[in-house]
């Protein structure tokens, strides 16, 4: 065999040229050409009309198979192309990570108190109530300063007595497993009607013997009262009648009460009463006095 480039002779067993290293073309280059000139010659041979045809049908074939293979060729590439930036991010962008779903939670519902004294302004102290309707063991913890109550907060046993001016109420409810409700929150304005001062009928001054003394107030008004100093209050004595002031020195207060919780301004008087000293009468012993004697 010879070489195609140099024209040195290729011994058999070797496969390229050992003078100008070209390799051997071990398959002959295709040339649609030739395989048309071959078959037209065959086609010759069995006569003219019929060569024509056939040398027709067999390029045409030839040349749809081939159109055929590019296409399919195309197509792959393009399928390829697809799934490779599918599969792989964008150059500059980072792949983003795929979400964790977690199942759903279903939240533990704790129905949250409620105050059994309505929110709002009063005139008189209110008693406070608050109240749980659910069925859940626990503790209703509250607070009254505007504070957030938790488990240290005070814990609601009875009702509170609220206070004049502006109180805000929280309160939640604790089950016994640590789980708490949502927060029930509240604001009173307790503002009281105060009532006139009490009325003394004998003003302060000084008195021999005993005296009594009646205090009198609006109407609907209680009257507490003291005679030893102290201030008076609710804790005090309750008037229900005059006042008797035994002689000596005496202090007399009172304060009146409305419905309501208003308590007036205190009223005082200051007494001092003398003891009365009877005058030891003569005594009658029937014998007549003896008359002066006349000079």
């Amino acid at each position: 065999m010879k070489c195609q480039r140099c024209g040195a002779e290729i011994p058999d067993d070797k496969i390229y040229c050992e003078k100008c290293g070209t390799a051997v073309q071990m398959v002959p280059d295709y040339n649609p050409a030739e395989d048309i000139a071959i078959g037209t010659e065959e086609v010759r041979d069995r006569g003219a009309s019929a060569a024509g045809g056939n040398v027709r049908t067999v390029s045409r074939r030839r040349w749809r198979c081939g159109l055929a293979g590019v296409s399919l060729a195309i197509l792959g590439l393009l399928c390829y192309r697809s799934a490779y930036q599918y599969v792989l991010p964008t150059e500059g962008t980072a792949a983003e990570p795929e979400e964790e779903v977690l199942p759903e939670v279903t939240p533990v519902l704790v129905e949250r108190p409620q105050f059994g004294t309505q929110p709002g302004a009063y005139s008189y102290s209110p008693m406070l109530t608050i109240l749980y309707g659910g069925n859940r063991q626990g503790e209703i913890h509250y607070t009254m300063d505007g504070t957030t109550p938790d488990e240290g907060s005070a814990v609601y046993r009875t009702p509170v007595s609220i206070g004049e001016g502006t109180t805000v109420v929280r309160a939640v409810f604790i089950c016994d497993d640590g789980v708490q409700s949502e927060e029930a929150s509240g604001t009173y304005y307790v503002s009281f009607q105060y009532p006139d001062e009490p009325v003394f009928s004998v003003p302060s001054g000084s008195y021999e013997g005993g005296i009594s003394v009646t205090i009198t107030a609006g109407e609907g008004c209680r009257i507490y009262y003291t005679t030893n100093g102290e201030e008076p209050g609710l804790h005090s004595k309750l008037y229900q009648g005059p006042v008797y002031i035994a002689p000596g020195h005496t202090v007399l207060q009172a304060v009146s009460v409305a419905e309501d919780g208003g308590s007036s301004a205190i009223t005082e008087a200051s007494y001092n009463v003398s003891e009365i000293i009877e005058t030891p009468e003569e005594e009658n012993t029937g014998i007549p006095a003896e008359e002066p004697a006349i000079p």
